[in-house]
């Protein structure tokens, strides 16, 4: 995990080289401090545990040295290692330049995707048809096929079909925890961006996959 630092904001980018997620925390320097920039790179296992260890422990403090990052709550003290290296810089990756925008409900298209990906052998794909009237759902071949329809807004495109991964579109819901999601889609097989709101906290990128059908 990237873990950098500028100014008050504090940003947390990860990938795995088919997704890419971001996100931003306001944090506070504390006095004394000799400076508030900083870029590191951390075990991904490491910061959960600690971010486990320490749910609920109130404000953590943060110590950095060449070496490793230091983490202090409620009492509680532990350290993680640096590692060697460098993430992908996000920044050219989530510049998506003109796209289409989709808004959906966040919660009903989690449920939905979950059903209908019953059907949905192996790694094949869940499309997404959306419309200005709405968003068509659907998974699965021939005579196996399970679909939905739910409300979603689309504009900058009269209508667009993108499929994804399951497990990658869900994993990219439930990370956010706004009631609506969305998509700023490119087009099938290209890289699609999703946000929680207008000014978000937190993005996801997932590469989508032209559908068979």
């Amino acid at each position: 995990v990237r873990l950098s630092l500028d100014g008050p904001v504090m940003t947390l980018a990860a990938t795995d080289r088919y997704r890419y997620a971001v996100r931003t925390l306001e944090w506070k320097p504390g006095a004394g401090a000799e400076a508030a920039d900083a870029d590191v790179v951390v075990p991904a296992r490491r910061l959960a545990e600690i971010a486990r260890s320490l749910a609920g422990a109130g404000p953590a403090r943060i110590a950095l040295d060449s070496g490793s990052l230091g983490f202090e709550s409620g009492g509680m003290r532990t350290t993680t290692r640096l590692l060697d290296g460098r993430l992908p810089r996000h920044d050219k990756l989530f510049a998506l330049g003109e796209h289409a925008l989709a808004v959906t409900g966040r919660v009903p298209l989690t449920e939905a995707v979950k059903r209908v990906a019953v059907v949905a052998e192996g790694d094949s794909p869940v499309r997404l048809a959306f419309s200005p009237g709405g968003l068509h759902l659907r998974a699965g071949y021939e005579d196996d096929v399970a679909s939905q329809r739910l409300p979603a807004s689309l504009t900058g495109a009269d209508a667009l079909t993108v499929a994804f991964n399951p497990g990658y579109l869900l994993d990219a819901l439930t990370s956010l925890d706004s009631p609506e999601v969305r998509f700023h889609l490119l087009g099938p097989g290209q890289r699609a961006l999703l946000t929680d709101g207008p000014d978000p906290a937190h993005r996801h990128l997932l590469m989508s996959v032209k559908p068979l059908v």
